[in-house]
């Protein structure tokens, strides 16, 4: 057996009890009080919220919840609520790319303008499912009703300092399944870091490359290397 697969096994069996205990510690530490990030050290001044779910933390704070979240994410890659933590926890000041590339194009300006949410009452999910086959819609209703998501799963955005900033993760994050369906991905743990870079590659925002970095030392042999030989390639040319 090779190095780097005795890590990989190691890690696989450690990973779901050292990310609980790690993140628990963590997690506490982080969440024991929110003060503003340029409070002096001794006063209780505290940063009003700028949006309603907003958490105001310091940078201490979010390298605690960015770590900790790393671990519960490698322990458990199929709860997304770790991942969403790790990318608010890691996107203050990254938005550079996607907030030129919106403002660069009619549409997104509009939406940077408006603030849409990608949101479905039942008569409207409902209709998605009507849809002529092979249309977008009809293709997108498929694969969350296949893969036993829906749209109202994307947890909020919480750690993220700028009111606009906060917006666009949350706009990236309800886009993730649309990536889904146009890519023609499901949601193994292969195919989910294949969009992660996917994702990368179009925002820059480094939660993408977090995990795509960290992900394949939980996969078993032959699906790393199928990731490296395929997967990877192909997500970094789209």
């Amino acid at each position: 057996m090779s190095l780097t697969g005795l890590i990989s096994g190691v890690a696989r069996r450690m990973a779901p009890t050292a990310a609980l205990a790690g993140a628990s510690y963590m997690a506490a530490k982080s969440l024991a009080a929110f003060t503003s990030p340029d409070a002096r050290p001794g006063t209780s001044r505290s940063m009003d919220p700028l949006y309603p779910s907003h958490r105001p933390t310091t940078r201490l704070q979010k390298t605690f919840i960015a770590v900790g979240s790393a671990l519960m994410g490698f322990g458990d890659p199929t709860d997304g609520a770790h991942i969403a933590a790790l990318g608010d926890a890691t996107s203050n000041g990254c938005f550079g790319r996607m907030r030129t590339q919106m403002l660069s194009d009619p549409t997104g300006v509009r939406i940077l303008k408006e603030r849409p949410q990608i949101e479905f009452n039942a008569h409207e999910w409902a209709q998605l499912g009507s849809l002529p086959e092979g249309s977008f819609g009809r293709a997108y209703f498929e694969q969350m009703r296949r893969n036993g998501i829906t749209w109202s799963s994307r947890p909020p955005v919480r750690f993220v300092d700028n009111e606009e900033d906060a917006y666009m993760l949350l706009r990236y994050r309800q886009c993730h399944d649309f990536y889904h369906t146009v890519l023609d991905l499901d949601i193994s743990v292969l195919e989910e870091l294949a969009i992660k870079v996917f994702e990368w590659q179009q925002t820059g925002l480094p939660v993408g490359l977090i995990a795509s970095a960290a992900g394949p030392l939980r996969m078993p042999s032959a699906e790393r290397t199928r990731f490296f030989a395929d997967y990877l390639p192909w997500a970094l040319q789209c």
